[in-house]
């Protein structure tokens, strides 16, 4: 797979003219369109009740990939974790075992263990790279120290499989490509980022990343990864990918999702080697899952509509909620507002703290 999309838009259209926040408010009112036909703001929560607030807001990752049976764990990237403490040095000590004790070595993805957006994940080589991130990780986070994932290829798979129903679906894919810039002969690294309203308030990551080529002339044609992270917080360009989905990859997610128990919607993160591996159903390795709090992320190719974003995430929700409500047929009681709220108010503190994504 190449390590950039294929030409055209990188963002769609809507994302440079409608702010993030106009965006968002009319879910907003789908989730509480929705909310009131069904008697729940949190609803959701009972759609996958094995995972923390169903995997909503606030959960943990590592909680959700230890969900995994026998299928699943030989396809999870391996990790560690550690819990920091007030000693940095102890805390680096300890997960210096713990990626003893996992046969993990440098380097390794580091990542808050409930986190979103890429934010705080970062690429560390050495010991002294792992001391200074967590030094700046608060007293009591746990951190994932993850392989470094090889495999060029990237893709968010959106699965969905409704309570009662012996086989789930995949519903979509898209192909996910790191940020970056084309050079043109003639603009550096930065005046290139300055130039993309979308890239341009991540400057200052994109700048600690690679200082040394922050005022090179790329030549044109020539590619230039930004951040090693990929969310669309900072700037990651997707590829609707649905078409790319076949019965063999619908068989080998279907079946990892099946042995997680009590597990209906959500989203695997995952690494590939190639498309055609991929669309054999093989040859892949999960990052990570996210549950009823996930997006599908073909909603924001670079020829994607506004109104056809909107009709999918109304799809979505509606599909969420009944699950929910089946579910909560089925004996699963919502996490409560309060419970909520105070899921979104740790992890919204969390990441004001943490440093920044790599």
């Amino acid at each position: 797979m190449p390590l950039c999309p294929p030409p055209g838009p990188r963002y769609p259209a809507f994302k440079r003219r409608v702010p993030e926040r106009l965006f968002y408010l009319v879910p907003a009112l789908m989730w509480l369109a929705l909310s009131l036909r069904h008697g729940s703001l949190t609803l959701p929560t009972a759609a996958n009740p094995s995972m923390e607030a169903g995997g909503l807001w606030g959960e943990s990752k590592s909680q959700g990939l230890d969900l995994f049976g026998p299928r699943g764990r030989r396809r999870i990237a391996r990790f560690a974790r550690v819990t920091c403490g007030s000693d940095p040095e102890a805390t680096t000590r300890a997960a210096l075992a713990a990626l003893s004790a996992e046969a993990l070595s440098f380097p390794v993805v580091a990542k808050p263990d409930r986190g979103y957006q890429g934010w705080g994940v970062r690429l560390i080589r050495n010991e002294a790279e792992l001391s200074d991130y967590l030094r700046l990780q608060p007293e009591g986070t746990l951190v994932l120290l993850q392989v470094l994932i090889e495999m060029q290829g990237e893709a968010g798979i959106f699965y969905i499989r409704e309570p009662g129903q012996t086989r789930g679906r995949i519903v979509s894919m898209a192909l996910v490509f790191a940020p970056h810039v084309m050079g043109d002969g003639r603009r550096s690294v930065e005046q290139l980022v300055a130039a993309d309203s979308i890239l341009a308030p991540n400057a200052p990551i994109y700048r600690q990343r690679h200082p040394e080529d922050w005022d090179r002339v790329l030549p044109e044609g020539a590619y230039h990864r930004l951040t090693n992270a990929r969310s669309a917080r900072l700037g990651a360009v997707y590829l609707d990918a649905l078409d790319q989905v076949t019965p063999a990859l619908t068989r080998a997610i279907d079946e990892i999702s099946r042995e997680i128990p009590d597990f209906h919607f959500g989203r695997f993160d995952i690494r590939f080697e190639s498309l055609t591996s991929l669309r054999e159903g093989r040859a892949f390795c999960i990052v990570e899952l996210n549950g009823a709090g996930a997006e599908m992320l073909h909603i924001w190719a670079g020829t994607g509509r506004l109104w056809d974003a909107w009709r999918t995430l109304w799809r979505q929700y509606r599909t969420l909620f009944a699950i929910g409500a089946e579910m909560r047929r089925r004996g699963h009681r919502p996490v409560g507002l309060r419970g909520m709220i105070r899921l979104q108010r740790r992890q919204e503190a969390l990441r004001r703290i943490y440093p920044p994504s790599s």
